[in-house]
């Protein structure tokens, strides 16, 4: 077992409001566990990514956060964008949606709404099972024997976002953290990233099957181009890569509805 996990195993566990010690967001609350995620409680968490937004995120813009866990990222967006601005936080998991909805609270973040679904291809609300590990909804292609298994809504963002934007449909960038459905939120979305163009960044779970070159046909049908830029690393192995739009790409492709494919990544029975 590596030292970092055998450390993890001591810390606290219990999840309630703590201030962040350090780093871009020192002084802001999150209502997370040491032993959940103490990079966030560090403020060293993603430092890449964190860099990223700063250089990239501007006032008045609306942002969704994929896969936002205890909202680390969802706080450094809320910042950036301002009031003025929108944050769209999506964590399926609900438990760990309650806590964020906590650090919205605590934080007095009217910018920030937070959205119970996970994002995928299918066009109808689609429940799913998934394993929970440190408060994340994971695939259960291997699922642990200790590991909890909650049932999660899936849906397309092309199929929901018009009656959960209200007015103004505009989509300015996208942080996408999905634990190896990358290629179906990918694929559920492509008519509103060929309509925004949003800036997208996307960690591309390696650890969990998602090749790289895999989602080349997809972000090529959403009109991005296919080589991404490193932002930072996770892991040996995952990466988050900033995708630019292919200013040479005149296809106008709806996307291709493949339900099975989403549901067959975290179905386990």
């Amino acid at each position: 077992m590596r030292i970092k996990e055998r450390l993890r195993r001591v810390l606290p566990s219990t999840v309630r409001p703590r201030r962040i010690l350090a780093g871009p967001l020192k002084g802001q609350y999150i209502v997370t566990s040491w032993h959940d995620y103490p990079a966030a409680l560090l403020g060293y968490a993603e430092s890449g990514l964190m860099s990223w937004f700063a250089n990239t995120v501007r006032p008045g813009e609306t942002w969704l956060d994929l896969g936002a866990h205890y909202g680390y990222m969802s706080l450094a967006l809320c910042r950036y964008v301002g009031k003025a601005g929108r944050v769209f936080a999506f964590e399926p998991f609900l438990n760990t949606a309650g806590h964020l909805s906590a650090t919205r609270q605590a934080n007095r973040l009217s910018q920030l709404t937070i959205v119970p679904l996970a994002l995928a291809n299918n066009r109808e609300i689609t429940v799913v099972n998934a394993q929970i590990c440190k408060a994340m909804a994971q695939p259960l292609a291997t699922p642990s024997e200790s590991a909890w298994v909650e049932p999660i809504h899936c849906v397309a963002l092309d199929s929901l976002w018009n009656g959960l934007c209200g007015a103004d449909d505009t989509i300015s960038g996208i942080k996408m953290d999905v634990e190896g459905m990358e290629g179906q939120a990918l694929q559920g979305m492509i008519s509103l990233l060929r309509k925004h163009t949003p800036k997208l960044v996307v960690e591309v779970h390696k650890s969990r099957g998602v090749a790289f070159e895999a989602l080349a046909p997809v972000l090529r049908e959403a009109g991005y181009c296919t080589a991404g830029r490193l932002i930072g690393k996770t892991t040996s192995v995952d990466a988050s890569y900033e995708f630019s739009v292919d200013q040479s790409s005149e296809a106008k492709l709806m996307p291709h509805w493949q339900e099975q494919t989403s549901i067959a990544t975290f179905v386990g029975k």
